[in-house]
């Protein structure tokens, strides 16, 4: 709905200053005198402001497409513009010039989406308003929106929502197989109940994924601004290694802590906080391996302003091709391995869209045979005023 608006009102605010620019121009030729930027006309006070001030970037070309006039935006945007210039020579788009040609050509507007020069190389709409006098056009508006994030968040969501799609598949396909072999009445029971087994196996790992898909939107949905909770980075550490001593213990995983002896305060919830710890932890031990060491280290940098936090292991490390994905939706290094640990694809992925959000950064090193250390560095704040305003559960584990 905003779209449409937004929309409706550039148009009309075309239609506005094109409108005094027609009056204003005539004026001006009779004066002898073409301004880079006109100003407003003594018999419609304020109209020239309305040009200048509009919220998106637009310019002025004359008939011969040399630049005129550009408002604030404009000039904002696209600082190499200079009055004078060919629309061609000032933004090197062919696509552009001949939009804008073409408007004056048919004294008709239109709108193109293009791709400019500038540092990015980024996508804009653009909306031409030709002004006319008379029959003939004697320059033309160009109001300019940027779309690249829109198409870059777009394209995202579409790879998400294909991947998710792929996700779902593969456990309801499994379920649905098995559920249907349970049906046999020929079926021994042994096997029944290895069936029944796996059935509810593939259940878990489907509902722990679409906790995990839930957890993300509901990250993405509320801004990192809108939440203004902090907690204690040291005890939510403490806390997920409490939680997963049974889980070490399983896996004959040793834990060690090296923790600050007072409290570290961050700019997160305490359910976020400790998800960060649950997620790093719980895949330490889990593809760290059997009879491996844990090691979970906190520490102050000097000057006070980050904290760091350390999740080694000692387990057979990663591949250094598999280090720069890890951190992807559904990227796993072993998929076959992920799958017997019920892991969904999305655990490191959550960390660090947390992580991020609250201005800090995520790496891993790893060499094979020697382990993994994942690193978190978060901006600490004065403490207190930890909470559970983060509206969310705590996902599932991370998958390596």
């Amino acid at each position: 709905m905003w779209i449409g608006i937004s929309i409706v009102m550039t148009l009309l605010a075309a239609v506005f200053a094109a409108r005094w620019y027609s009056a204003t121009r005539e004026s001006g030729r009779q004066a002898g005198v073409m301004p880079v930027q006109q100003e407003p006309s003594p018999a419609n006070p304020g109209l020239g402001h309305a040009f200048e001030r509009m919220p998106k970037p637009a310019i002025h070309v004359d008939d011969s497409l040399r630049l005129t006039a550009m408002n604030e935006q404009a000039r904002a945007a696209f600082p190499f513009l200079r009055a004078g210039q060919l629309l061609l020579e000032a933004f090197g788009e062919h696509r552009l010039s001949d939009t804008v040609a073409e408007s004056m050509r048919n004294a008709r507007p239109s709108k193109s989406q293009v791709q400019l020069f500038t540092d990015d190389r980024r996508t804009y709409r653009i909306v031409v308003e030709p002004v006319t006098d008379g029959a003939a056009a004697s320059g033309a508006l160009i109001f300019i929106t940027d779309l690249t994030e829109g198409i870059a968040y777009q394209e995202l969501r579409s790879q998400f929502v294909a991947n998710v799609s792929h996700e779902l598949r593969t456990p309801i396909s499994g379920l649905r197989g098995l559920l249907e072999a349970l049906t046999d009445d020929d079926i021994e029971e042994d096997m029944r109940q290895r069936f029944a087994t796996r059935a509810i196996a593939e259940t878990q790992r489907l509902e722990a994924l679409i906790t995990d898909i839930l957890f993300l939107s509901e990250l993405e949905a509320v801004p990192a601004a809108a939440t203004r909770e902090t907690t204690d980075l040291c005890a939510a550490t403490t806390a997920a290694v409490e939680l997963l001593g049974d889980l070490a213990e399983e896996h004959s995983v040793t834990i060690e802590t090296t923790l600050p002896d007072r409290a570290v305060f961050v700019p997160l919830g305490d359910r976020l906080a400790r998800t960060i710890g649950i997620n790093l932890v719980e895949n330490a031990i889990k593809y760290g391996g059997p009879s491996t060491h844990v090691q979970v280290a906190l520490a102050v940098e000097p000057d006070g302003g980050e904290c760091r936090l350390t999740v080694t292991d000692t387990g057979p490390g990663i591949d250094e091709h598999h280090l720069p994905h890890i951190f992807e939706r559904f990227y796993r290094v072993d998929a076959s391995r992920s799958k017997r640990m019920g892991g969904t694809g999305l655990g490191l992925s959550i960390v660090k869209h947390i992580i991020e959000r609250s201005g800090g950064t995520i790496a891993a090193e790893s060499r094979l045979g020697f382990g993994t250390t994942v690193s978190v560095t978060l901006p600490t704040v004065e403490g207190g005023s930890s909470d559970d305003g983060d509206r969310v559960n705590s996902p599932s584990d991370a998958t390596r």
